[in-house]
């Protein structure tokens, strides 16, 4: 492929993998269009570029209203930030880094979760910021039925991961998977999808698959078990009084949506 050919490039950057960390790929195909001998190209230039900046502006005004609603819904003193200089840096680019990965999401919701777990991480001035970002990084990666599945996961295990001190007992996984094969696990999923969307989760380290019991569940069912990382997410993004799995205090008060 010649390097000199610029719809060549213009795919080049489109399939790469890297393209989702490319925030001039609008600009770039504009610049694309703009080059063609075509007429009203530069009024569709003019119109990509448009888009993406209003569009990107109206992402941004919804994370920083979920913060700014959750901040006040848990009381949360956020001047108190300002006297420790390297937690205000910390929130600071955490902040950043939100505004950064909600910029381009089609998805409301998904921009709206970035925000909580935004907000959770300021509220409680989390010392692991890097544990937020991988948080904000699945939130941005999930979709809703993803979520409904880690939280089908999160209701039915997470009692059982918290009293084996947050590990997985496989009798006891294969039993509560018997217990729910006639739950409607994931609403809106047809039961042949749900095992595309229990891979994804495991595929992001939330959830694993793990070792059939004959004698507990059929032949035909996968077994996945809800992990430490999939509880944290879904208790950063629901709501409820309690810990994480490094024991820090969640302060948190409604349901996942």
């Amino acid at each position: 492929m010649s390097i000199d050919n610029p719809l060549d490039q213009v795919v080049e950057l489109i399939e790469s993998e890297d393209r989702q960390n490319a925030p001039d790929l609008a600009d770039q195909i504009a610049k694309f269009i703009g080059g063609l001998p075509l007429p009203g190209a530069p009024a569709i230039v003019k119109l990509i570029r448009y888009e993406k900046e209003k569009h990107s502006i109206e992402n941004s005004a919804l994370l920083m209203k979920i913060v700014v609603d959750e901040l006040r819904r848990v009381g949360a003193d956020v001047s108190t930030l300002g006297r420790d200089s390297v937690t205000r840096e910390e929130v600071r680019r955490l902040t950043l880094d939100a505004s950064s990965k909600a910029d381009d999401l089609r998805d409301r919701k998904r921009v709206e979760r970035i925000g909580k777990i935004l907000a959770h991480a300021i509220t409680l001035a989390v010392s692991n910021f890097d544990k937020a970002e991988e948080m904000m990084r699945v939130a941005r990666d999930l979709s809703d039925q993803d979520v409904l599945g880690l939280r089908h996961l999160y209701d039915t295990q997470f009692e059982s991961l918290r009293v084996h001190g947050l590990n997985f007992d496989i009798n006891e996984t294969n039993r509560i998977w018997r217990e729910n094969l006639a739950a409607d696990r994931i609403p809106g999923v047809l039961k042949p999808e749900w095992l595309s969307i229990f891979l994804k989760i495991q595929g992001l380290g939330l959830a694993t698959s793990v070792e059939r019991i004959e004698t507990e569940v059929p032949p035909n069912e996968q077994v996945f078990a809800l992990l430490p990382k999939g509880a944290d997410f879904v208790r950063y993004i629901q709501g409820a009084v309690g810990t994480d799995s490094s024991g820090t205090t969640m302060r948190v008060s409604h349901a996942i949506t």
